[in-house]
C-alpha cells in the first residue's frame, strides 16, 4: 500500500498522523499473508531476541556507537525520521527526543512480537508510529522522510541492496541514511592452539544469518547506489574480557550449540571448547573481539 502523496506532504501533523495510521492498519490487516514475519516469530521465542537486544544496548561500546550513528542523521526538531527494522523500539524514544513533539518518528519491523513490544514501550509518545512491514517493500511514498536508519538489519535480509534502495527512495533529496551492521567474520577469541579448529568451525562456519560479513562490505554496497553521496564510514572494535558478557552480547555460547546442531562439531568437542573458555575466564585470559561498522550518506 502506498500512502497518499496529497496528504503525506501536508504540513499538518494531524493529516500526516492519520495517513501513517492508515498504513499501520492496512499492514496489520495483511500481516497473516506475510510468511516472513511468521518465520521470525516462530523460529525462536521472540522474547529471547528482545532480551538480547536490550542487554546489548546497555553496553557502553554499543551506546557510544549508537550515539554516533544518531548524530549522523543530522536531525532537527519537527523533522520526520524512520527506524527501519526497529525491533522492540530501543532507539525510537531517543529519536523522538530530538525531533520533539512536532516531529514524526516511524518504526517498522517484520516481526509482530517486536512491533507489539515497541508499541507498548512507546505508547506515551503519540508522534511515534510503529507498524509491521518488510524493509524490501517500505509502504511509504517517495521523498517523505528527512532521515532513515537501520541497525543490524541487513545481515538478516535476503537482498541488502534492495533494502538500501528502498531506504534511499523514501528520504528527501538532501536527506540522510545511516546504516550500522556487524562483520561476524571478524570475531576472534583468545583461545589456545588445542581448540583452534573447533573454535574456527564455531565462529566461521555456523550459519545463523544471511550476510555475516555485511558490515565490512557496507560502504561498497551503499557506494553502488547512484542516488547516494558524501559517504562516511566509522568502524569500531567491540571487545570484552568476560565470557558471560560474550554469551549475552554476541551469543557466543549459543553459537557453539548451533555448531553441534548443524553437525559441524561433536558434543564432546563443544564441551571441551566450552570448558576451555570457562577456565580461561576464571584465569583472566579470556578476550573476545568483533568489528562493527556505520556508514552514512546523503541523498542527491
Amino acid at each position: 500500500m502506498e500512502v497518499s502523496t496529497e496528504i503525506l506532504y501536508n504540513n499538518n501533523n494531524k493529516n500526516i498522523t492519520t495517513n501513517i495510521n492508515n498504513t499501520i492498519n492496512n499492514n496489520n490487516e495483511n500481516k497473516n499473508k506475510d510468511e516472513n514475519w511468521v518465520k521470525i516469530d516462530q523460529s525462536e521465542a521472540p522474547n529471547k531476541f528482545i532480551q538480547y537486544v536490550d542487554e546489548a544496548s546497555k553496553q557502553d561500546q554499543i551506546i557510544a556507537h549508537t550515539r554516533y550513528s544518531t548524530r549522523q542523521l543530522y536531525l532537527q526538531p519537527g523533522q520526520k525520521v524512520m527506524d527501519c527494522g526497529c525491533g522492540a523500539g530501543k532507539d525510537l524514544g531517543r529519536l523522538e527526543s530530538i525531533v520533539e513533539g512536532d516531529g514524526i518518528v516511524v518504526g517498522m519491523d517484520i516481526s509482530r512480537e517486536m512491533v507489539e513490544c515497541a508499541k507498548s514501550r512507546m505508547s506515551h509518545l503519540p508522534n511515534v508510529k510503529i507498524f509491521i512491514g518488510d524493509a524490501s517493500r517500505i509502504p511509504i511514498d517517495d521523498n517523505y522522510f528527512d532521515a532513515i536508519r537501520c541497525e543490524r538489519l541487513l545481515q538478516h535480509v535476503i537482498n541488502p541492496d534492495l533494502v538500501i534502495g528502498e531506504m534511499t527512495r523514501v528520504i528527501k533529496s538532501g536527506g540522510r541514511i545511516v546504516i550500522t551492521d556487524a562483520d561476524w567474520s571478524s570475531t576472534s577469541v583468545s583461545i589456545p592452539k588445542n581448540i583452534e579448529e573447533i573454535n574456527k568451525k564455531i565462529l566461521n562456519d555456523v550459519v545463523f544469518n544471511a550476510h555475516p560479513t555485511i558490515g565490512l562490505h557496507l560502504r561498497g554496497r551503499m557506494a553502488k547506489n547512484p542516488q547516494l553521496e558524501n559517504l562516511e564510514i566509522f568502524a569500531q572494535c567491540l571487545y570484552t574480557d568476560s565470557l558471560a558478557m560474550a554469551d549475552e552480547f554476541v551469543w557466543l555460547g549459543e553459537r557453539g550449540k548451533m555448531a553441534c546442531a548443524q553437525k559441524l562439531i561433536t558434543e564432546d568437542e563443544y564441551n571441551f571448547w566450552r570448558e576451555t573458555l570457562e577456565r580461561m575466564d576464571e584465569e583472566g585470559s579470556f578476550v573476545f573481539t568483533m568489528n562493527i561498522f556505520t556508514v552514512s550518506a546523503s541523498k542527491k
